[in-house]
């Protein structure tokens, strides 16, 4: 049985603002971007254990994993596994201070 996806308001503000971004450039791509994170969330969903841990020493990210958006490498998302639950935390653009930002999620 599939898990969950349960997706924070900021990984959801994450996702407008980078279709916005992309959007503004191509439309179609910004709509492949949306089909591309809905897509990966349900990848996670049906096997939790493809992304990988992420590498930090900081207390407050532990057990965090990280995944790339299908189709978007320079794009990954950060979650949690949790019981019968994939919890999305955020999704950002890899070339962004990922150490600074994530803290503060």
């Amino acid at each position: 049985m599939p898990n969950s996806i349960c997706i924070r308001p900021r990984a959801r503000l994450d996702i407008v603002e980078l279709a916005v971004f992309l959007g503004e450039r191509n439309a179609e791509l910004a709509d492949r971007f949306l089909n591309a994170c809905e897509s990966t969330f349900q990848l996670l969903a049906d096997s939790p254990g493809i992304g990988g841990a992420y590498p930090t020493t900081d207390q407050r990210l532990e057990n965090l994993s990280v995944f790339r958006v299908s189709g978007f490498p320079n794009h990954v998302l950060f979650y949690y596994r949790r019981p019968q639950e994939i919890e999305i935390v955020r999704v950002l653009h890899g070339a962004r201070d990922i150490d600074f930002i994530l803290p503060e999620t």
